[in-house]
Order: structure tokens, then sequence, then C-alpha cells
């Protein structure tokens, strides 16, 4: 897994490397043939190139990169903006090698005059909105018509939560260093990065990886699952409790069933409403159905499900009934089993907040923001403004894995660590794909000691994926969410 850093822990590794002795122009020295490299294999007419600079040490980074391509023989241009008095230590020392070669320098440009243009306004450090001259930049590239080259972040994107600081640059390469930063996979702002490489320098981040780190899981990181056991049976690979399915809604907890099934679980038992049994029966055959009639749930038939099962998944299709919510206060006072948390489970415990105290076992919760908007009273803006904070500073309240789903989705642990969800895209978002993940997510809890991240993390990767070939097959406007069931396979 790739460890993600926000801007205060780049800045302490930048700072802690140069500590160590290694000079903050080499480091910048490195950056910039990162940059002059990268656009070289870029493929595009590099028959006239500007470099946009800023007055820190991102700027300083476009002036290098600047030279270095003027060495190679490119007509190269830059385009200084901000207050030169107000130039870093870094940029001023570039400057003054820059003046040597041939390069072109200019306050201005028009669109179309340039073929490529290095984005090198601003850096991590950025945190306020963009303004004055630097917005009239912004704007320039984003209409130049040139392609665009970001230097480690698109100007404008903030470095921890990817929103956009008034106006961003939209870049079709972002060539970012040492490490990626939060803001480069979260949208909006990884909407503005196009292709992001990384680029080793000489930057190292501090051996003690503090408890609260953030990291991306891709797929390379699902490839490397152990095998599975030869000699096992369907009891070796444990039994999935799934609670699931009102009496209008049972194609939830089909969704859910087969998903589970299909990451290797050996039994699943879906408790639904009774009008689900013979639905759920030829739609699942390989399933145990158990069923609840009436309007008060049965104690006693609970017990003996959570005794037979390893792990249980409540919430799809469960409405917000009356009985549903007697029969979630039940579950929590009875169960001990490791859960997987969805939809109407979640819908049921915001509305009785007091039901987090019950929660005396291992847990999973899967809320879009939506969902979370109920669960913290918190608005779907202030949510998004700032993913991994709302995801982590649950989960560490309530003591539970908080998988927060959105276009880029978060898994937050107990303890703080944050996992960034790359891998999917728009063909999920359909009705019942979220059903279909929480059973990948259920499927996989009961396998937890064999993954290398949470299990929410790494079902949300495989889910991700599983979008992602789907669209490849139907389109991302058209794949369906039982679409997806059939590509879990190919991940696991």
């Amino acid at each position: 897994m790739e460890r993600i850093l926000n801007a205060a822990q780049m800045r302490q590794a930048d700072e802690d490397t140069i500590a160590g002795g290694m000079p903050s122009l080499v480091l910048m020295e490195r950056a910039a043939l990162a940059v002059a490299d990268e656009l070289e294999r870029t493929g595009w007419d590099t028959s006239r190139i500007l470099a946009v600079c800023g007055t820190g040490n991102n700027g300083g980074d476009g002036v290098a990169a600047a030279r270095l391509l003027a060495e190679r023989g490119y007509s190269v241009s830059v385009c200084l903006t901000g207050n030169r008095e107000k130039y870093s230590e870094q940029m001023r020392c570039q400057l003054k090698i820059a003046e040597k070669y041939p390069i072109t320098f200019v306050n201005s440009f028009d669109p179309g005059e340039y073929t490529v243009i290095i984005d090198a306004l601003f850096g991590v450090g950025l945190a306020r909105e963009v303004g004055g001259v630097f917005l009239d930049a912004v704007r320039a590239v984003n209409r130049s018509g040139a392609k665009i080259l970001s230097v480690d972040i698109p100007s404008g994107v903030h470095t921890d939560t990817g929103q956009i600081l008034g106006e961003a640059v939209k870049a079709d390469l972002t060539v970012t260093v040492a490490y990626k930063k939060q803001g480069l996979l979260l949208f909006p702002g990884a909407g503005c990065a196009g292709g992001v490489i990384l680029k080793k320098i000489g930057i190292r981040a501090a051996e003690a990886v503090p408890a609260e780190s953030v990291y991306c899981l891709e797929e390379k990181d699902i490839q490397s699952l152990p095998v599975r056991d030869e000699s096992g049976n369907k009891g070796t690979f444990q039994k999935l409790l799934i609670i699931a399915g009102s009496e209008t809604i049972c194609g939830a907890a089909f969704l859910s069933a087969k998903a589970a099934l299909r990451t290797g679980v050996g039994m699943v038992r879906i408790y639904t409403a009774e009008k689900n049994r013979t639905p759920l029966s030829v739609l699942i055959p390989e399933a145990l159905i158990d069923t609840w009639e009436g309007e008060e749930p049965d104690g006693e038939q609970l017990q003996l499900l959570l005794d037979w099962a390893d792990a249980v998944e409540i919430g799809p299709g469960l409405s917000v009934s009356g009985f549903a919510e007697k029969l979630l206060a039940l579950f929590l006072e009875m169960n001990h089993l490791p859960c997987v948390m969805d939809a109407d489970a979640l819908n049921l415990m915001a509305r009785n907040p007091g039901l987090w105290e019950k929660v005396k076992f291992p847990c999973t919760i899967t809320p879009h923001v939506g969902e979370m908007s109920r669960l913290t009273g918190l608005s779907a803006a202030v949510i998004k403004s700032d993913l991994v904070a709302a995801a982590r500073n649950f989960a560490m309240e309530h003591g539970v894995v908080c998988h927060l789903k959105d276009a880029r989705s978060v898994t937050a642990s107990e303890n703080g660590c944050c996992y960034i969800t790359v891998t999917g895209n728009s063909a999920l978002a359909t009705a019942g794909s979220g059903d279909v993940l929480a059973g990948i997510i259920a499927g996989l809890t009961v396998q937890e000691d064999r993954l290398p991240a949470p299990a929410a993390a790494v079902g949300a990767c495989i889910h991700g994926l599983c979008g992602r070939e789907a669209s490849r097959k139907y389109s991302r406007a058209s794949a369906a969410a039982a679409d997806l069931l059939d590509e879990i396979a190919g991940f696991l």
C-alpha cells in the first residue's frame, strides 16, 4: 500500500530531509528534472513551452524545469506571477541561474500562444482562496488551449481535502514528488489532476508512521491475497448471516448475499420478511432462508441465527418501519459477532443515536454522504469538504470502522488510520451497488485475518474494480448492480 501525505506531513518530510544533510536546491533540481523528463515522455507538441511560476518554491521548480528544457533545445518561456519581493530564497536562486540560459521571460500570454504550459503557481502549502493576479493566471492557463502539466499538485487544489480554493488549474498531467497527496485522490481535486505520476526525489517521511496515516489501496494491493485452503470445507470458510429485505424489497438481500458468496464465504443465511422467501429461493438457491412474520421480532429465532453465524450484515432493504427498529434494537442487545451495518440500519441508528451505546462488538458501517449527514447532523457539503476528517472523526468517536462512500471513498479505522479507494468509476452510481459492496465487505469480514487492510477497504477496492470491468462490457451508463456480481471472481 502506498502512503499518502497531507500538507503538514509533506512539509515536515521536506524539512527533515534537508536537516539530514540534503540541500534544498538539490531537491528542487531533482523535482525539476522529473518534470522535464516526464514532459518529454508525453508525446505532446512541445514546440512552444511556457512555465507559469508563482513566488514560492513551486515556482522555483517551474523555473528550474524551464532551464533544463532550454538546455535540451526546447523553445521555453517563463511567466513570472506575483510580487517579486515575496520570492522564496530558492526561487531567487533559480531565477539568477535561469537568466543565463536562452529563456524568454514574459508578463502575460494569449490563448494559443503556447503548446504546453507548466503550472508552477502554487504547491502543497496553499490554504487560502486563489485571488488577484494568481486567479488571473489560473484562468489564463485554463483557457490557453495548451496541454497542461502541473508541478506536484494543480494550483488551486487543497492538498489535504481536494477542495477547490476558488478556482484551480485543470491539468492534463500532474507530476507529484516524493509522495502522492490526498488532494490528488479526492474529488474535485482528482478531476483537476489529469494523470498523476509519482517521482521519488530523495525526500523521506519519518520512519515512525503515526497511527492516523492515510494510504491508497489499489489493484496491486489485493493481488497477493492468500490462496484458499484446498483442505477446507464450507464450515472452514465461515458462515455469514444477512439480515435484510422488508416486505417490499428483496432485491437488496439478493445482491448482498450473492456478493458475499462470490467472496468465498462457505455459507450465507438470509433473515428476511416471509414474503421474500419464494423470490429469494429462486434468485439465490445457494443461500439458506429464514423469515420473520408479525409485528414483534422473535428473540429466540434471532439467537439461534446468531449462534449459527460467524459474522453478520444488517440493513440492506430493511426499511425504517417500527418492526425494523425493534429488530435492530434487539440485534444490538444480543449480538457479539463482527458486523457490517449498512443502509436502513444506519438510518435507524441516526433516528436513535442512543443505540450506539449498545455497539459492543467489532462493527463496520458503510454510509454514503446522505446517510453520514443523518448520522452526524452535518450537511452533505461539510462532509464532502473533508471526507477523511468526517470518516476518521466518526470512527474514532464511536469505535467503529467507517467506510464513507463517495466518488472516492474513505475507510477510517478505530485508531484513525484511513484508506482512500481510487479504483471505482461512475458505473457504481446505480441502485443496488451499495448492497453489492456491503455483501463484499461482509464476506471479507469473516476472512479479515488474511487481508492487507480492513475488510471495508479491501472490499471497496474490489467493488471499484468490478465497476471498472462491468463498464467495459456495458458502458458506465448502462452497467447495473447485478452486473457487478460476476466480476467479483476476477479479483479473488
